[in-house]
């Protein structure tokens, strides 16, 4: 027990310290900062400079998945109607982005048929058969007929009645200032094995 114990005195109560030499010799001093000098020169030149050892690069793999949550309720000319994530999120796969209708214009009851368009006529020579309208809705079928008891117009062949041009105010979907919104990105670096999400 005795032994243990000097062993244990030692350890504590012991201190050492190494001793210093000072030399002043030229050779021995101008070998010691040469070598000095070539492990900063190496470190400097080499490995920050060259190598860019304090830069540490890797590729990074990330995904960023959106969802939106919430339904609207809009209720045009008598047409009650839910709105849920289908109907006003698009494209349903984007890349880089996303659209959320606040606002839409429906046409009801389209059908490809004859109709009348906004504008003035006299007789059918002022509807030149076959002649688009500008792309807008359809084709002229070179007639004048009466639109809104005497007026005349040129009737078309296309979609009818003929697209609602009057963009609703205020914005049919409001409702879309309260989707909720939640955004996941995960990202990962590889060479270090360092995965995040949030």
């Amino acid at each position: 027990m005795g032994r243990l114990s000097d062993c244990f005195s030692e350890f504590m109560f012991e201190y050492d310290t190494p001793r210093m030499v000072l030399v002043r010799h030229k050779k021995v001093g101008i070998v010691y900062r040469l070598i000095q000098l070539g492990v900063l020169a190496y470190i400097i030149g080499w490995v920050f400079m060259y190598e860019k050892g304090y830069q540490s690069v890797d590729s990074v793999v990330s995904t960023v998945s959106v969802k939106m949550k919430g339904i609207a309720y809009t209720n045009e000319n008598n047409n009650s109607r839910i709105w849920d994530v289908a109907d006003y999120v698009f494209p349903h796969q984007g890349v880089g982005s996303f659209v959320v209708m606040t606002n839409y214009i429906e046409t009801a009851g389209q059908k490809q048929g004859n109709c009348t368009k906004d504008g003035v006529c006299k007789s059918d020579s002022d509807c030149e058969k076959g002649k688009s309208m500008g792309g807008e809705n359809g084709i002229l079928t070179g007639k004048c007929v009466e639109y809104k008891g005497t007026l005349k117009t040129c009737e078309i062949f296309g979609w009818c009645p003929v697209e609602n041009n009057h963009i609703p105010d205020p914005p049919l979907l409001m409702a879309a200032e309260n989707f909720t919104m939640f955004i996941k990105n995960a990202i990962t670096f590889p060479r270090y094995g360092v995965s995040r999400v949030g």
